[in-house]
């Protein structure tokens, strides 16, 4: 599908992004702010981010996104080229799978062999070389010669090198490696080829120096161009000649119209045009050059650059004109919490999981609303940087006024009414710095009470637990136990405290401040651990409060539940946990295996966030619904950080190590009454096979659906507020044109409402 741009600058709220999700269908929430390869065809510019690709078409400007969503098969791209031969682009991606996109039809061909052999050591694919249907593949342990159109490898030359580009000239096959340049006759064999002891080094008795490295070559106009050392140096077939010098690293090296574009790295980068004389002209716009990956010139002579930093840009040689390309999106991958309020989700953009280091990342933290990313970050809000406000891990948005709450791990705590940023450390507020480290003050952990107070985790401080009242009002508090590193923070309906223990493996924390704040001697503190409990590890990594006041605690080695909250200061409440009955035997839930998050669904069920996959479970933990994985899924990656579900449309966030993707599911949030009961889509057209929702309902509502002439087609009990049917009746026969009527009774029987579905087959 494609989309017009609103504006050649900039490109945003792209429509395949935008439209309403049906039950079931995923939408990508990735970062286009950065741009790491560059390619094009005779119709279109592709720029590839580190998760996905955007193809630029020539003529009108429309944008097509290509990522796991719409069809590829992995994500963290490494390097792209497109093969006008067979119009088919190449994707590399940087665990070495590769997949062929076919521009026809956008087909992908997914060749998955260097990544499932299991090369130890350097297996990234650095670089991509056309020759007819053969792509030469440069990686960190050599070159491997694919067939594209068989989408089979021919053979692999292993070097015992890394290989960071190859060329073609005068019948020879040249190597740009980090021992120097290299060379074998393509009229060999492919066995002699595959043998890199027969390959020649070009050293002293060429031109060169003896001991060398070699980033990039380049055949171009009749010659073959190389950096030797940061130098390029020019071959015309018979000797090696100094051509160009510039203290700075090559990054990419393409053939222009009349002129090589060279991509260069170092403290000021810059793309330069070298003319065949070796003169050149730079392009330094610090809008467009940041930290450039490769840049390529078109037809017309505008040069497209792919840059780390600034992302895709191009620059008009003829003009002199600069244009950036953005595509609305969270500004980076990385995904710290994430939590939804009223429909919007803010996003914390930093996860310092497992270990609970610091990571020094500047990306401030993100809000998605009305389908379109704000980014927050210190671009945009300079104090961000100035006051090293780093690390945002943690989110919470004031349910009273909205006003969002971030933890930075390295500045301390910021508050945010929209407009401007309230900062708070050491030197306004009781907030302490850990001990022994002067140089951060970490915020780990953040929610809000029934009373709109913010409770926090300040860590490794000597009183890691902090709260703000709505008036301003500080305390700490320091437990009387020892506790020094509580992360997530959750409130139970008993207004108890209950902390994570982050790397410490120092089980959970309970707090009951005893309704009194500024009165500590009613204070009370518990720690549960294998000791006293039944968790098989200490390592708590995270807390969920569910809907009938449940405490689900997911540590390193598995699930549990505590169901007596009420309790949990007496001596009877170890928990529970919860197991799948297989065959004769029960099978403890996720044992061994680490539980990241853990969320609620307003129905009640279980998302369960892991280093293998996201898990969805039934009310009473029974039954698996849902599993994904990297393998049946689109999302990005197996590593789950965290997960927020947005109860008003059922649509689930899901933060991975490789970025943020959401899913459409069943459940929403159901009320005490009927709110505005609809059904959708509706009218349901012939062309549309997927699931009905029913919206608006109270909680565990019984739902009939009849034909017009009282004939039962289909009954249910709604997902919290929503009930959902799939058009066909209970003989599996699809509902024929017509009108149905939809029938919700509350439990109790004493609400009752009535909506319509119109099929047009």
């Amino acid at each position: 599908m494609k989309y017009l741009l609103t504006t050649i600058l900039t490109i945003c709220c792209l429509q395949i992004e935008a439209q309403d999700l049906s039950i079931g269908d995923w939408r990508s929430h990735l970062p286009h702010t950065f741009a790491v390869s560059v390619t094009q065809s005779e119709e279109a510019i592709y720029f590839a981010g580190t998760e996905s690709v955007f193809l630029l078409n020539k003529d009108d400007n429309s944008i097509e996104l290509l990522n796991k969503v719409t069809g590829l098969t992995d994500a963290g791209i490494q390097r792209i080229n497109f093969n006008n031969h067979n119009n088919t682009l190449l994707i590399a991606y940087t665990n070495s799978n590769i997949d062929l996109v076919l521009a026809d039809n956008n087909n992908v061909i997914n060749i998955s062999a260097i990544k499932d052999e299991g090369i130890t050591g350097d297996s990234r694919i650095y670089h991509i070389r056309f020759q007819e249907q053969f792509a030469w593949l440069s990686t960190g342990f050599g070159i491997v010669k694919l067939d594209m159109e068989q989408a089979e490898i021919r053979f692999t030359t292993f070097t015992n090198l890394r290989v960071n580009s190859v060329e073609i000239y005068e019948n020879f096959l040249y190597a740009s490696t980090e021992d120097g340049l290299y060379r074998t006759p393509l009229n060999t064999s492919e066995l002699f080829q595959a043998n890199f002891s027969n390959w020649e080094k070009i050293g002293e008795t060429e031109g060169l120096p003896s001991a060398y490295y070699s980033n990039v070559n380049e055949a171009f106009s009749g010659k073959l161009y190389a950096d030797v050392n940061d130098t390029l140096y020019v071959y015309d077939g018979n000797e090696w000649a100094f051509f160009y010098h510039e203290d700075r690293a090559i990054a990419s090296l393409h053939g222009g119209v009349s002129k090589l574009i060279a991509a260069r790295t170092g403290n000021f980068d810059r793309v330069n045009l070298i003319a065949l004389d070796g003169t050149a002209q730079s392009i330094t716009n610090g809008n467009l050059v940041g930290s450039t990956a490769e840049a390529i010139q078109d037809a017309n002579e505008v040069v497209w650059i792919a840059d780390r930093f600034r992302g895709p840009g191009s620059f008009d040689t003829a003009t002199g004109s600069a244009q950036e390309y953005e595509v609305n999106g969270p500004n980076s991958s990385s995904v710290g919490e994430i939590v939804v309020h009223q429909n919007e989700v803010w996003v914390a953009s930093t996860s310092v999981k497992p270990l609970w280091q610091r990571r020094g990342r500047n990306d401030g933290f993100y809000q998605y609303a009305q389908n379109q990313w704000s980014n927050y970050e210190p671009e945009t809000f300079p104090d961000l940087g100035e006051r090293n406000y780093l690390d945002f891990v943690t989110i919470a948005v004031r349910p009273s006024d909205g006003r969002i709450f971030a933890g930075s791990y390295t500045g301390g705590l910021l508050e945010f009414d929209g407009t401007e940023m309230t900062y708070y450390n050491d030197n306004n507020s009781p907030l302490q710095r850990p001990i022994g480290d002067d140089f951060s003050l970490r915020i780990a952990g953040l929610t809000f009470d029934r009373d709109d107070n913010l409770w926090m985790t300040n860590y490794a401080a000597p009183s890691p637990i902090a709260v703000l009242q709505p008036d301003g009002t500080w305390h700490t508090f320091a437990p009387s136990v020892s506790y020094s590193f509580p992360t997530q923070v959750v409130v139970d309906f008993n207004g108890y405290k209950w902390f994570a223990s982050g790397q410490s493996a120092d089980g959970f924390l309970v707090f009951d401040d005893g309704g009194t704040l500024d009165n500590t001697t009613d204070d009370r503190y518990l720690i549960v651990n294998k000791n006293n409990s039944e968790m098989e590890s200490d390592a708590v990594k995270s807390l969920a409060l569910d809907l009938d006041g449940n405490m689900w605690v997911g540590t390193s080695r598995g699930l549990l539940v505590f169901e007596c909250t009420g309790q949990i200061f007496d001596d009877g409440c170890p928990g529970r946990k919860p197991v799948f009955e297989e065959g004769d035997d029960d099978e403890y839930l996720f044992k061994d295996i680490a539980i990241n998050t853990i969320a609620i669904d307003g129905a009640n069920q279980k998302w369960v966030g892991t280093d293998v996959g996201l898990f969805l479970l039934d009310e009473d933990v029974q039954e698996e619904l849902l599993e994904f994985n990297t393998q049946n899924s689109p999302i990005f990656s197996d590593e789950i950080i965290d997960v927020a579900i947005d109860g008003s449309t059922g649509e689930v966030f899901i933060g991975t190590g490789k970025g943020i993707i959401s899913y459409r599911a069943e459940a929403t949030d159901g009320g005490n009454f009927f709110n505005n009961v609809y059904a959708f889509p509706n009218p349901v057209r012939p062309d549309y096979d997927g699931i009905i929702a029913v919206k608006g309902l109270v909680e565990n509502a019984n739902v009939k659906i009849t034909d017009v002439s009282g004939t039962l087609m289909y009954e249910t009990t709604s997902l919290g507020g929503q009930a959902v049917w799939d058009g066909n009746d209970y003989n599996g026969r699809r509902a024929s044109s017509g009108v149905y009527i939809v029938y919700a009774t509350s439990r109790d029987g004493l609400e009752h409402v009535a909506t319509k579905i119109l099929f047009m087959n």
